[in-house]
């Protein structure tokens, strides 16, 4: 029996956050989505890009956790994935 006046757990999250960003050509805003993986998940990546379609209008950061010291060919096969620009964040 649920108690009067409580929420559904379900209710009581907290809202999803929303991240947007700024096209440089444009100005104009879209959303932002993140999506993260340990090293298992890049065939959950390349799925995920075969699939959408390349209009979205969103923007996707793709994470994906990696021992530091081993190189990374992230980049080179999403691109081979999708028309979309896939893009490597700089070396610091």
């Amino acid at each position: 029996m649920k108690a009067k006046g409580k929420q559904p757990a379900a209710s009581r999250r907290s809202p999803a956050r929303h991240s947007t960003s700024a096209d440089a050509r444009t100005g104009r805003y879209f959303p932002i989505v993140g999506v993260g993986a340990s090293a298992g998940g890049l065939d959950a990546f390349t799925q995920l890009l075969k699939r959408l379609p390349v209009d979205t209008g969103l923007g996707f950061v793709l994470v994906q956790h990696l021992d530091p010291q081993h190189a990374s060919a992230l980049t080179e096969i999403l691109t081979r994935a999708t028309v979309m620009p896939v893009l490597a964040p700089r070396a610091q």
